[in-house]
């Protein structure tokens, strides 16, 4: 993932309140995308997850009532 985020010229940075034990992320500087990998010992690293940065997101929110089965 880095090597292509440098590739790209997209500037990325460590994102610590995500890093620790055997988990890494690392935030795309640009756009606020944080990517993060769970490394197994012994293994390559992982994508776990990657989302937009906190309350950074355009999901619409909920309207009306949820139809149930």
């Amino acid at each position: 993932m880095i090597e292509s985020l440098d590739r790209a010229g997209c500037a990325w940075q460590p994102y610590t309140p995500l890093t620790f034990d055997n988990q890494c992320a690392v935030q795309a500087t640009s756009s606020g995308v944080v990517f993060v990998f769970e490394i197994p010992e012994g293994e390559d690293p992982v994508l776990n997850v990657m989302g937009p940065p906190p309350h950074q997101h355009d999901c619409p929110a909920i309207t009306g009532t949820p139809a149930t089965p």
